[in-house]
């Protein structure tokens, strides 16, 4: 049987698998590519910094839809309790 899940854990397993693939994705092109030693180490430095923007960026994403999410069935729950006590 499946448990009930609040949506967290997939979001934080899409962001872990997107950094992961990532990474497989780097490490194979510097292998195949035809690139000197310097400039290999320039793109890695260019696409890590890339790599890391994009993750903080989905990360602080994901933070404020959880938040929004949060608030929202708060929102209702107290709305739920106001007619309850009416």
């Amino acid at each position: 049987m499946r448990e009930k899940s609040n949506g967290n854990g997939h979001l934080t397993g899409f962001v872990v698998g997107a950094v992961v693939g990532a990474a497989v994705g780097a490490g194979v092109a510097l292998l195949l590519a035809p690139r000197t030693g310097k400039e290999a180490r320039t793109w890695l430095a260019r696409n890590t910094r890339e790599i890391k923007d994009r993750t903080t960026s989905a990360f602080e994403q994901a933070k404020e839809t959880v938040r929004r999410e949060i608030a929202g069935r708060e929102a209702k729950e107290i709305a739920i309790a106001q007619d309850m006590s009416r």
